[in-house]
């Protein structure tokens, strides 16, 4: 009795990584599997730059709002191109 408690318990654990095995082949050859892995890697640069932006705007657009300063009044054929840029900048994030 023991032995054969054994050995179906040998056949069940020698078993159950060809079902494994199986079934994530099955999953990687699904197209409803692959159509999510595309719209995923379509829309991955997106939501790093999103993320990005999000950063930048918490962490740095109370300090680039500073440095413009008094900039604002000036003329802007006087400013610098990295002056512009901020100004640019601080008013896409508002």
């Amino acid at each position: 009795m023991a032995c054969a408690m054994t050995i179906a318990m040998v056949v069940s654990m020698t078993a159950a990584p060809d079902v494994a095995n199986a079934l994530e082949a099955n999953e990687r050859e699904s197209a409803f599997v692959s159509g999510l892995l595309a719209k995923s890697e379509a829309k991955r640069d997106e939501r790093a730059k999103e993320r990005l932006d999000a950063y930048n705007k918490k962490n740095f657009g109370d300090y680039l709002a500073w440095q413009q300063g008094d900039k604002a009044l000036m003329d802007p054929s006087k400013l610098s191109d990295n002056d512009r840029a901020i100004a640019k900048y601080l008013e896409s994030i508002k």
